[in-house]
């Protein structure tokens, strides 16, 4: 009797042993999932805030218009690749990007270092490095940071383009897919996409 009473009171001890190893693992995942809500909210807020307020860190179509770089604070960076022949080429190129960005092209689908070249008279070679040292990334990311944005901007001020099924904005985006422009809206932002747009939702319904 003792001996079975011993294992009764030994079995209980190790269920309330996994009971509390249970709740624990049971708190700490909901603090992390809080946590992470959280962030994720209060990026979504900062990058409605910078729709509405005109402080996005990405420079606007009209002030890179009338400021393009100073390719004399440039002169002297080395490039691994190639080196410019001349500064009249980095201007003429900067400013076929500027009219590729005002003219939201980078919206096509399929897009290519090889199709952007083209579009700005240079080859490929050539702007690679010009994106490279004037944009301070290279061309997927480029091309991502311009669709990204575009999309914030656009999200937050079109109630039209909003309502539009996710797989339908991805393509307007020249995504191939919804999973891709989710993956590129994360990267670029640090929040998902989800939401960014319930943020949106909250915004108008407090307006």
């Amino acid at each position: 009797m003792l001996n079975e009473k011993a294992k009764i009171i030994s079995e209980l001890e190790n269920r309330i042993i996994i009971l509390y190893f249970s709740i624990c693992i049971l708190l700490l995942v909901l603090f992390l999932y809080y946590k992470s809500e959280k962030k994720n909210k209060k990026i979504a807020q900062e990058l409605l805030q910078s729709v509405f307020h005109k402080v996005d860190a990405q420079i606007t179509k009209e002030e890179f218009k009338d400021e393009l770089p100073d390719i004399a604070h440039f002169k002297n960076t080395e490039s691994k690749i190639i080196r410019l022949t001349s500064e009249d080429i980095a201007q003429n190129i900067l400013k076929e990007l500027n009219s590729f960005e005002t003219k939201e092209l980078f919206l096509e689908k399929g897009i290519t270092l090889n199709n952007v070249a083209k579009k700005v008279k240079t080859n490929t070679r050539y702007l690679s490095e010009i994106i490279n040292i004037y944009k301070g990334k290279n061309f997927a990311t480029y091309l991502n940071d311009l669709r990204i944005d575009y999309a914030i901007n656009r999200l937050a001020t079109d109630r039209k383009f909003r309502s539009y099924k996710i797989p339908y904005i991805a393509e307007e985006l020249g995504y191939n897919n919804e999973q891709a422009f989710a993956l590129a809206f994360k990267k670029r932002t640090g929040t998902t996409l989800s939401f960014y747009l319930k943020e949106i939702e909250t915004h108008q319904i407090k307006k």
